[in-house]
């Protein structure tokens, strides 16, 4: 039988034509398949950013002060227990490590910050109606440091990683308060100041903008815990006594620029 130049030619280029068109699509699936960003390994960085702080006095008042239940409601419920609010910058450093599983990285940070958070309120001349004693009450606070240390869970989308974070936080407060009498020689205060141990919660959300540098936002809510010192009159009414508690509870937001090594 014969064959023509057709019949033996055909096949040949059907079959070019399908092994060209497999290696393009292959080339461009190779292509368009985005890869796993990197996030394995050591870190440090640089953060700032901004504050706000909600310290929460609470004044008792005992002792000889039962003698004068007018006087110590007054200052107790309308002037000693009053909230102040204070708003600052914060900036320090970080450290940490990840730990790359597929999507999921885990990871330890510790960081730094110094906080310019503080306030202080003055009553100002108060008289009590029943007894016409007049006084006044001051209230200070300062937190000047913030450390923390926790893991970290993100997932990661490429160069994004979101995430959450959660652990120990350590702070300072710096504490103070004093009552006044105008109308007689009595004078009743004290300060204090300490390191509390605390917690902390948080999110934030990274970009990898090269394979060793990043940026990221992050939010985190610090409660630091309780405070407390106790108060005597000066002499001769050292029986008039009391006690000065307070709680700090921070929300910081903060940008911050990272190198992995």
């Amino acid at each position: 039988m014969a064959l023509t130049v057709s019949t033996l030619v055909g096949p040949v280029y059907a079959g070019s034509d399908y092994s060209i068109d497999k290696n393009i699509k292959n080339v461009v699936s190779a292509e368009t398949t985005p890869s796993l960003y990197n996030w394995t390994g050591f870190y440090v960085g640089a953060q700032g950013g901004f504050s706000y702080g909600r310290f929460d006095p609470d004044l008792t008042l005992d002792g000889d002060w039962s003698t004068l239940p007018a006087d110590r409601t007054a200052i107790e419920t309308a002037h000693g227990t009053r909230s102040l609010i204070a708003r600052g910058g914060n900036a320090g450093g970080l450290l940490g490590y990840n730990y790359q599983m597929n999507h999921w990285v885990f990871g330890l940070e510790a960081d730094g910050s110094y906080l310019w958070l503080r306030n202080s309120r003055d009553t100002g001349i108060f008289t009590v109606p029943t007894t016409t004693d007049t006084f006044s009450v001051r209230t200070s606070f300062k937190t000047h440091y913030l450390a923390t240390v926790g893991p970290r869970v993100g997932y990661a989308f490429g160069r994004f990683l979101p995430y959450v974070t959660g652990g120990l936080a350590l702070g300072d407060l710096d504490f103070a308060q004093e009552i006044d009498q105008h109308n007689a020689a009595f004078q009743e205060g004290g300060s204090h100041s300490r390191t509390n141990a605390g917690w902390m919660v948080g999110a934030g959300l990274q970009y990898g903008i090269t394979d060793h540098w990043s940026v990221r936002a992050q939010y985190q809510h610090v409660d630091l815990g309780n405070e407390d010192f106790n108060t005597r009159g000066t002499a001769p009414n050292q029986s008039f006594t009391g006690t000065s508690k307070a709680s700090l509870m921070e929300h910081n937001a903060t940008i911050a620029l990272m190198y992995k090594f």
